[in-house]
């Protein structure tokens, strides 16, 4: 699903093939895949960095989509601490709870809810949605559909902001929104490509291959626990965005897809 659209993709060769009931806009796919980057010419910048590039032959053809602001923000927000099948099922009950039935052929599908939909939700049927923090994060998002439908949350605003500015802002709601989380938002949904995002498996990658850049302390606890201290999170952030300058975000997805295929991981942390 791209919005309300229901889209069948394959790829032959380097040719995408699109299939959908209506037309489909090309800028459509474009935007959402951002085939607009020119991928070729951020990976030579990114290659610079003799590690970074290593990394990058080992790991082939990653882009990074361009999500609709809300449905990234509600996606993200509900990911905290939760496996990938856990936060599917959770996306997929809220959509089918919530969102719009679209039928194609023998296909069913149903639209991301809009944020009119969530901010008048029960707190009792968004939990039972497979919710991981129950109530609160029930009353969490319906707080955040509100911000959103009273335009509070302006998405076209924080897209215009700098990145620090727009990440503070973002923050400032203070409903499950923290670095992480914005930080995703930022990345795929607000156009902030030197955002770095950091999960225990990015901060495991940085702290491998780049450990002598890292605060020390910072270092051993990546290497032993397994949930990051904000102290933690901004060492990696801050390397991360310095190191790696305004194509960060890209650096970020190579570094977590060849950690996890590193370390034969099947669920985040």
């Amino acid at each position: 699903m791209v919005g309300e659209e229901m889209i069948r993709m394959r790829q032959t060769g380097d040719l995408l093939e699109v299939e959908s009931p209506r037309p489909v806009a090309e800028f459509k796919i474009t935007r959402y895949l951002r085939f607009d980057d020119d991928l070729g010419s951020i990976l030579k910048e990114l290659s610079k960095d003799s590690r970074l590039r290593e990394v990058m032959a080992e790991v082939g053809g990653i882009r990074i989509v361009r999500q609709d602001p809300w449905e990234c923000l509600v996606s993200y927000i509900v990911s905290r601490n939760c496996s990938i099948p856990m936060i599917r099922r959770t996306l997929d009950n809220l959509c089918r709870k919530f969102g719009k039935k679209i039928v194609w052929e023998e296909s069913i599908d149903y639209g991301f809810p809009a944020p009119e939909m969530i901010s008048q939700a029960e707190p009792s049927e968004l939990v039972k949605c497979s919710l991981r923090y129950g109530r609160r994060q029930a009353l969490e998002l319906r707080k955040m559909a509100e911000f959103v439908s009273e335009g509070t949350m302006d998405f076209a605003a924080l897209k215009r902001m700098p990145y620090e500015e727009a990440k503070s802002a973002l923050m400032s709601f203070d409903n499950g929104v923290g670095n992480k989380v914005a930080d995703c938002v930022l990345l795929f949904s607000l156009e902030k490509l030197e955002a770095f995002p950091v999960d225990v498996w990015v901060a495991r990658a940085v702290a491998q291959l780049y450990q002598k850049h890292l605060d020390s302390e910072s270092v051993d606890r990546i290497k032993r626990e397994h949930r990051l201290t904000p102290k933690d999170y901004k060492c990696v952030s801050d390397f991360g965005r310095r190191r790696f300058g305004r194509y960060a975000g890209y650096a970020q997805e190579y570094l977590y897809h060849w950690i996890r295929l590193q370390r034969g991981a099947c669920h985040l942390e």
